[in-house]
């Protein structure tokens, strides 16, 4: 039976399993044949909870935003959504990043409860990084639907927005935070397509959603940088200062003081 410190070894990390995976170094993008990407494997009541909860987030969403716009277009403050957008765009990338960080340097596969759901997306895509090319966009967006719901229906109960300025605030942060964080599976998938529509790459020069070239860089040598997959934004300032893996060591050296696990360090 496995102890459950087993379930964070360091051998369980995506870096080692994609660096000695069979199907060689990381390809960001092409033409190469279509190889079963376990679609037909997943339970039937996988994908129908996919498709319930990416609908019902599409739903909420829809009926705040159109509450938030009555209030907006009746004078109240709208320039606060603004700056406002923009800091729900930094929150998210940052959140994704944290969730591929943790994804990709803990747990196993078989890890109860999120080593199937969760983990396995994750080493999947750097044993295969096309895989996430094949997958449909409920497959893409349920899990990340689910995690932003109840902030969303939160807001839809709480009815419409006020005119005052932090209630416009909270509803456009939420609506913003909320569809850019349904949306990073496919803004990630983009990145990796060969084929993207004129829209997509307009705004991929414009790194508005996270461009093929700014994440090229995570899927080279040790896979120690560029995490964030939203925007991409937050790239440059976590891999400078090396944030991720600074807190990756601490984690580990708490988990065993006295006789911290190496971690591997980027050139």
């Amino acid at each position: 039976m496995r102890r459950p410190e087993d379930w964070i070894s360091p051998f369980h990390d995506a870096n080692l399993h994609a660096l000695t995976g069979p199907s060689g170094p990381p390809d960001r993008g092409g033409d190469r044949a279509a190889e079963p990407d376990g679609e037909e494997q997943r339970p039937f009541w996988v994908k129908a909870f996919d498709v319930v909860s990416l609908s019902t987030l599409t739903f909420l969403l829809a009926t705040a935003t159109v509450r938030l716009l009555r209030v907006v277009g009746d004078g109240g403050p709208w320039w606060v959504l603004l700056p406002v957008s923009a800091l729900a765009l930094l929150a998210a990338d940052f959140l994704s990043g944290l969730v591929h960080w943790t994804c990709d340097r803990f747990f196993a596969d078989d890890t109860p409860l999120i080593g199937r759901m969760l983990i396995h997306p994750f080493r999947e895509h750097h044993r295969d990084p096309l895989a996430i090319t094949r997958h449909g966009l409920f497959e893409l967006g349920g899990n990340n639907a689910l995690a932003v719901l109840l902030p969303v229906l939160a807001i839809v109960l709480a009815g419409p927005p006020r005119g005052a300025l932090g209630s416009i605030a909270v509803h456009g942060f939420v609506i913003v935070l909320a569809l850019a964080i349904a949306a990073t599976n496919q803004f990630h998938k983009w990145a990796h397509a060969a084929h993207r529509p004129s829209a997509v790459r307009w705004l991929q020069r414009r790194r508005l959603i996270l461009s093929p070239d700014a994440h090229e860089r995570h899927h080279r040598g040790d896979f120690s940088h560029g995490y964030c997959v939203t925007t991409g934004w937050l790239n440059p300032v976590l891999d400078a200062y090396r944030v991720l893996p600074r807190f990756e060591a601490w984690l580990r050296g708490l988990a065993s003081p006295a006789s911290p696990l190496p971690v591997r360090r980027s050139s």
